[in-house]
């Protein structure tokens, strides 16, 4: 048992079914079929030699399998932590591609070790503070980001430009001097994935795209004709041995694996949940971060770069009747043959199509749907979005991600410093109190201010409430009883418990009590202890707002609690 906790993967073989795998090996093969191009198109973005990214589809599938906690979930490269490393990593490395490599090794080994590290003490919880808009607004910028570097090397155009906005503007401007075998293959190849995505999901146009790409290519001589290929690819399995980086290589890159381990995090943990539902099994964050986390440190070990989760081709999986970590075993298997013998093929494959079919992956991830529910149901949400996608294009990765969040950071603060609340009262034929600004007929209680505050009370919005019941109560001449309906304040902080007190004494001065009902434990018992050293007592404290007012329900009266 103690090795099935360290090991998910006995605990998910156990009681495995002989007619499943067909399944999974099927699953295995439409996985190597979706990596072989995507993979390679990830590595260029990364601004790896091809060959990196099929190195990072062997060993990380088997470390996940085996520590990770979801029986389908299939890791893979990723747009998106591929360009935040490429982004890091460039600056650093001073055009020098032995060193570029080391970096980017030693980036993705302090992934694996962030992630790691967040597993083990059990902080799966901190992905989700990317919220919703955050990550919907990154992605889209992500995705211009990605297309800006992208499109001249599928149109044959050179561009110069460091910056997103200038290599759209230098693209437009040398369109004419397009090379125009490059551009046919390179649009031939983006129409072929987006109509086989459309038309036949199940078909993988990536890899369609591809072959018959380097098909052409050879058979017509397009390389002579000026057709940019990948050239020779080496053969045989991934180089094993620890990247050569220094310490301070190492702090440099620091920031930078903590924002990719962040975001891969969300990323995998999401995904997994997602399929977990589906799939009506359980799934443990924690675990998928030690998985995620040991399948980025063998990544970097074998030659490869970082790692998240892919939904796609989890999916594709998932289609076929995959219900195992066998598929991803299968496909790394797989992936060894491919290294073995099939990379002689992959050396015809036109960069266009590459360029391609990387254009298309990214595409995906402008989810203009979500932007459009985010316009109908909240807007500031949707400027959040769009700040992230702005700060993404116009600043930088990184920056777009801290800008966005700073902003959601304050929403939030916004949201939680000025709530709903509500003054309740009684309605006619029905029993409970109810917000008299919503419910038909509902009158407040004569001579007392019944309070609800829909929101914890702390430092942000004390005053707030302050205010509020002072307002409240001036506007209600003959007021003399306050009962806060203290249900939805799940948790008071030591500021907003000394106001309470203060206001308790200055309503007294007036005549007027202040009571609480309905606290939670930790209300109650920060109010009524010794450590605040208010006024309130265990008689200041009622289980419900009938009992506060003094009148039951069945219009017997009640007695206050006094615990």
């Amino acid at each position: 048992m103690r090795l099935a906790a360290r090991l998910p993967i006995l605990t998910s073989l156990r009681g495995y079914r002989r007619a499943w795998l067909p399944r999974d090996l099927t699953a295995g093969a439409l996985i190597v079929a979706l990596a072989i191009p995507l993979s390679m198109g990830m590595a260029e973005l990364a601004g790896m030699p091809p060959v990196a990214g099929l190195y990072s589809c062997i060993l990380p599938l088997v470390a996940y399998a085996f520590f990770g906690s979801s029986p389908q979930l299939v890791v893979a490269l990723d747009a998106s932590t591929a360009a935040m490393l490429g982004a890091a990593v460039a600056p650093l490395a001073g055009g020098d591609p032995l060193r570029y490599a080391a970096l980017a090794g030693g980036l993705t080994l302090l992934v694996g070790i962030v992630l790691l590290a967040a597993g083990a003490a059990r902080l799966g919880l901190i992905a989700d503070f990317l919220s919703e808009p955050v990550l919907l607004g990154y992605q889209a910028g992500l995705a211009l980001v990605v297309a800006a570097g992208q499109l001249p090397r599928l149109l044959g155009v050179t561009v110069q430009a460091d910056t997103t906005l200038g290599q759209y503007w230098e693209l437009l401007a040398g369109l004419g001097g397009a090379q125009p075998w490059s551009a046919a293959l390179g649009i031939a190849a983006l129409l072929i994935v987006l109509l086989t995505r459309r038309l036949w999901p199940v078909v993988p146009g990536a890899l369609v795209a591809l072959v018959l790409g380097a098909a052409v290519v050879y058979a017509f001589d397009l390389e002579s004709a000026g057709v940019a290929v990948l050239g020779e690819i080496p053969s045989g399995l991934p180089p094993l041995g620890v990247p050569d980086v220094s310490w301070g290589d190492l702090r440099q890159l620091l920031p930078a694996a903590a924002a990719i381990a962040l975001l891969a995090a969300a990323d995998t943990l999401v995904s997994s949940r997602v399929f977990a539902a589906r799939g009506r099994y359980a799934v443990d964050a924690d675990r998928d971060l030690v998985g995620l986390g040991a399948a980025n440190a063998v990544s970097a070990l074998s030659g490869g770069i970082a790692t998240s989760a892919s939904a796609a081709r989890t999916a594709v999986a998932e289609s076929v009747g995959s219900r195992t970590q066998v598929a991803g075993l299968t496909a790394a298997a797989l992936m060894v043959v491919v290294l073995l013998v099939l990379t002689g093929p992959l050396a015809y494959v036109p960069v266009a199509v590459l360029a391609a079919i990387v254009v298309a992956a990214v595409l995906r991830l402008i989810d203009l749907k979500a932007l459009r529910t985010l316009s109908r149901v909240r807007r500031v949400e949707l400027v959040i979005a769009l700040a992230a996608l702005i700060g993404v294009v116009a600043v930088g990765l990184l920056q777009g991600v801290v800008i966005a969040m700073g902003l959601s950071l304050l929403d939030f603060l916004w949201r939680t410093s000025r709530p709903h609340d509500a003054v309740l009262g009684r309605a006619p034929g029905r029993s409970g109190f109810h917000d008299i600004t919503r419910v038909r007929d509902a009158t407040g209680v004569p001579g007392a201010l019944v309070y609800r505050f829909d929101a914890p009370l702390f430092y942000a919005n004390a005053e707030r409430f302050r205010s509020r019941v002072l307002r409240l109560v001036g506007r209600h001449r003959g007021t003399r009883l306050v009962v806060l309906d203290a249900s939805p304040i799940a948790d008071i902080d030591v500021t907003a418990g000394r106001m309470l007190g203060e206001l308790q004494e200055q309503l007294a001065a007036d005549g007027v009590r202040l009571v609480v009902a309905a606290a939670v434990g930790r209300v109650r018992d920060l109010l009524v202890g010794d450590e605040l050293k208010v006024d309130f007592t265990a008689a200041d404290m009622y289980d419900t707002i009938a009992e506060a007012l003094g009148t039951g329900e069945d219009g017997v009266s009640p007695t206050a609690t006094h615990g």
